[in-house]
């Protein structure tokens, strides 16, 4: 009896055993599987973002193209493009576009000619653009002086306080100003006194640096455009007092005594003086857009893709060129440069070739180059109306950036 009893206890203790390793197994198959589905799931959202992605990428372009395309047809008509108010503002709806489906599509323009053109910069233009925001006089100088002397080696300041090499060789991290014109506003962050007056203390900008960066275009042209110039570009260009930059403000956005009207452009800057009187420095501006940014942006429910683009309508815009910067006890020469430039430019012609801006280049169109690529196609271009100047993809809006890493206090 006892020997029955304990031989059905060892085939119980056997069963319960196989059923412990049973649900062990179950519970790190279960875990196991529940690992690989997270881990699958994981690559699985990244490659369904990146075809996302691609995809909202394809539309931008395409958008971009369509843009492009209406700008040429204003382009050719009127023979210029000269402000929005006539009538290419909205180029999708002029197409009648339609994005892809689930797609939002918008497409907005910023004039970088309306503003002061970094390459063309003197410490009187500065004086003057600090000066109408109401610095005093001895600011306005100090502030002209600290950014040409970053910008000219033998710049002669007028202020007393203003920076000067020695300083910046003095600081924790040495380094001299590269004296060169701005390529990018975040130099400012490098420059003595503009530091201290552009950004908070904590890095980001303020009021001051932000107008400074809506009066300034980092692109080289001659004149700015006045159909775009803001009131402060208004006043230290042309030296429009409040009421002419007032009325010109009006006429451009057709409100005020304009109301009727609509909005207003001008063609020929001696049209400037119908609106603001004799006198006026009309002469400081152009009225055609020499660089002009266009900023598509492409909606799917929450993501968002951006594509920020600028171009010369006319060819009379480009970037900031600048030699390199010479190492310490060099001189900037650039007699062989220049040399090397002429003797290129030289061959060139010696070999046919069309001097640049001239418009005896042959121009295909891409399909064409595309077909001729395997014969004979010596001297030919690609046939674009407009000249690309910068292209940005997924920035994200200023508001959005995350602010400068700064040390702890």
């Amino acid at each position: 009896m006892r020997a029955s009893i304990l031989t059905s206890w060892r085939r119980k203790s056997r069963r319960a055993s196989v059923l412990i390793i049973v649900l062990v197994t179950l519970v790190f198959a279960t875990t196991a599987l529940l690992l690989f589905i997270e881990r699958a799931s994981t690559d699985l959202i990244v490659h369904v973002r990146d075809a996302d992605r691609m995809r909202l990428r394809q539309e931008a372009y395409s958008a971009l193209e369509t843009t492009m395309a209406v700008l040429l047809d204003f382009k050719e008509v009127i023979g210029g493009l000269h402000s929005p108010a006539e009538g290419w503002g909205d180029p999708l709806d002029w197409t009648d576009y339609e994005p892809g489906e689930g797609l939002e599509v918008s497409v907005e323009f910023v004039d970088e000619s309306g503003k002061i053109s970094v390459g063309q910069l003197t410490q009187k233009s500065l004086y003057d653009l600090f000066f109408t925001w109401g610095e005093t006089q001895s600011e306005a100088e100090l502030w002209a002086d600290a950014i040409m002397g970053w910008m000219e080696e033998d710049y002669t300041p007028v202020s007393f306080e203003a920076p000067e090499v020695e300083d910046y060789e003095r600081g924790d991290l040495a380094f001299r100003p590269p004296w060169r014109r701005l390529r990018s506003f975040e130099e400012l962050r490098a420059i003595d006194v503009i530091r201290e007056a552009f950004f908070t203390p904590t890095g980001l900008w303020n009021e001051k640096g932000r107008r400074f960066k809506e009066s300034v275009s980092l692109f080289n042209y001659s004149k700015a455009n006045v159909n775009s110039a803001p009131e402060s570009v208004l006043a230290a260009l042309g030296g429009f007092d409040r009421m002419q930059q007032e009325l010109l403000s009006d006429y451009r956005g057709g409100i005020g005594l304009y109301q009727g009207n609509g909005p207003g452009f001008f063609t020929d800057a001696g049209e400037v003086s119908g609106i603001v009187g004799e006198g006026a420095g009309a002469d400081a501006f152009s009225t055609e857009i020499s660089a002009l940014r266009i900023i598509v942006t492409v909606k799917q429910n929450v993501t968002e893709y951006r594509l920020n683009v600028v171009i010369s309508p006319n060819g009379a815009a480009s970037t900031v060129r600048a030699e390199p910067i010479p190492r310490k006890g060099e001189s900037r020469d650039t007699t062989s440069e220049e040399a090397a430039a002429d003797a290129e430019a030289t061959a060139a012609q010696a070999a046919g070739a069309p001097e640049q801006g001239t418009a005896t280049a042959k121009r295909v169109s891409a399909a064409e180059l595309v077909v001729q690529e395997d014969s004979e196609s010596e001297n030919l271009s690609l046939e674009y109306p407009f000249t690309l100047l910068e292209i940005r993809e997924i920035d994200a809006p200023e508001h959005l950036a995350p602010p400068p890493l700064t040390e702890a206090p």
